[in-house]
């Protein structure tokens, strides 16, 4: 009997095209949508409906999200018996400084928070057997499930071409992975009459290349993945070179897999990502250091038969192992395995599909089939602009400008309110608006009682962080804000039992 379910995945704020949403949500979603009965929709957590559709969903999936309003929500969600996953995309303990986020996942209680969120889910699913490594521990119930390819692209020829273009193309973050060989590329490309580099990349990884002549090198500006897919279309050779780093080895493996789909036979530094689906000399070849590197990719040139063969081998290994839809059926067993099936499937099918229908109204969704894309509307860009105003600009009159606008186009949206209170004159007017809208929002009592404990109103302050705790009794945060107000009153002894809450909820989460 099918099972009709309607899954949620709610992503952070990121570029809708990005490479990192095209495989973690885009890809997985549309294939679990072909599915019979299966309805998908993916949002960002700031979406104005994340609300209604965190409730309403059989699954929900959180990709990496940070914010303990999500607790209450995986709670009421399990005493529905609806099951909620999360997802840890990257080693957040090794976010070089180079990521936007860095500095939130370099504090502790950020830290902390994720591990709480994690272990509180029904499952946990990460891109590759390194995180499971280093995060499996904080949930039973894990899965890897690797990054895969929509459609293949069509096949190539493989005749050997006059001028062999050998590329690479990525993000501004892999500024360090390029400087590192880049030297040593610019000088082999030089002393080759018939190569060519194509870079698809930011202005800081172009000008690691000055050295090259400009008939010797080719740019194309960074994009949407659409883009990214027809710069491969355009190279031969293709170069992956990750620094042994702890944040890279414990990367995806996609660049090699787009690359196999394209066609474009890869020279890859022999690291984590690579061991497990690359086979030398039969899939791409490895090097360990830059002289390798270089020897491989004159080997190449020097042989297109070789060329011809990894090419088609590795094309091969995607066909038969790296599909989306050869998947999708994976995924909806780890998600519904569990799942309480409605006694009554009609009428839950019926309630599905009336959501999906609501839903799809909303402006900004993209539909295709049964898969759902909401996109930003002007609220939810107006929130990610004042929040980009207030953190990096320090602009507070245009950041709660930005947010006032954001609450009138959605009054009864509480995020507008709890962004805003942040650099509002009354703070705890706001608070007090926000908690009007949303009573169960952890961080709002949190933050009300940090402004009563700045405004010395110690009585106040221990309401607000003690009807946080009864929210949510295991997270540690209330506990720990009231633990620290105790101990700057001297009433040390009463501290102590508080911090020894706070001892013990670490060391469940840990």
């Amino acid at each position: 009997m099918t099972i009709h379910s309607l899954i949620a995945q709610i992503e952070p704020p990121h570029a809708v095209g990005g490479g990192d949403y095209f495989y973690r949500a885009y890809a997985p979603g549309l294939a679990m949508a072909q599915v019979e009965g299966v309805y998908v929709v993916t949002l960002t957590s700031q979406h104005r409906q994340r609300e209604e559709i965190a409730a309403e969903a059989d699954v929900l999936i959180l990709d990496n999200i940070c914010d303990p309003d999500f607790l209450p929500c995986i709670q009421k969600r399990r005493e529905q018996r609806k099951q909620t996953f999360y997802e840890i995309p990257d080693d957040l303990r090794a976010i070089p400084s180079w990521n936007p986020v860095h500095f939130f996942f370099r504090n502790t209680e950020n830290q902390n928070l994720y591990k709480r969120l994690a272990g509180s889910c029904d499952g946990l699913q990460f891109t590759c057997k390194r995180l499971e490594e280093l995060y499996g521990h904080l949930n039973a119930c894990c899965r890897v499930f690797p990054n895969q390819v929509l459609e293949l692209p069509p096949e190539r020829s493989f005749r050997p071409p006059e001028q062999i273009t050998i590329g690479w193309g990525g993000s501004h973050g892999h500024l360090e992975d390029l400087a590192d060989i880049a030297e040593a590329l610019t000088q082999w490309i030089i002393t080759q009459p018939r190569i060519c580099l194509h870079l698809m990349c930011s202005d800081s990884i172009w000008d690691l290349f000055q050295d090259l002549p400009p008939e010797k090198k080719k740019r194309t500006p960074t994009g949407t993945i659409a883009d990214y897919y027809n710069f491969l279309s355009q190279i031969d050779l293709g170069i992956i070179h990750l620094k042994d780093t702890p944040y890279n080895r414990a990367r995806s493996d996609i660049k090699f897999i787009e690359h196999a789909a394209a066609g474009v036979v890869s020279v890859i530094k022999r690291l984590d990502p690579y061991n497990e689906s690359v086979k030398h000399g039969e899939t791409a070849l490895l090097y360990d250091d830059n002289d390798q590197a270089i020897a491989s990719l004159q080997a190449l040139t020097e042989n297109w038969g070789l060329v011809k063969k990894i090419g088609r081998e590795a094309r091969e290994y995607v066909s038969h192992h790296r599909m989306q839809k050869d998947h999708a059926y994976e995924r909806l067993t780890f998600y519904t395995g569990n799942l309480q099936q409605n006694k009554d499937q009609a009428s839950h099918s019926i309630h599905v599909g009336e959501c999906f229908e609501r839903w799809s109204c909303l402006e900004g969704a993209i539909i295709k089939g049964r898969y759902m894309q909401l996109n930003p509307s002007r609220f939810e860009l107006l929130l990610h602009d004042g929040l980009v105003v207030m953190q990096i600009h320090k602009d507070k009159t245009l950041a709660q400008s930005l947010f006032e606008a954001a609450g009138q186009l959605e009054p009864r949206n509480y995020l507008p309110r709890l962004f805003g209170a942040e650099i509002a004159l009354n703070p705890v007017e706001k608070l007090l608006e926000t908690l009007a809208l949303k009573p169960d929002s952890l961080r709002a009592w949190i933050m009300l009682g940090e402004q009563f404990v700045q405004h010395t109103k110690i009585k106040e302050a221990f309401e607000s962080f003690e009807k946080a705790a009864k929210i949510y009794p295991e997270y540690e945060i209330p506990y720990l804000r009231a633990a620290e107000l105790l101990d700057r009153m001297g009433r040390k002894a009463e501290a102590r039992k508080l911090y020894a809450r706070v001892t013990e909820l670490l060391k469940k989460n840990s």
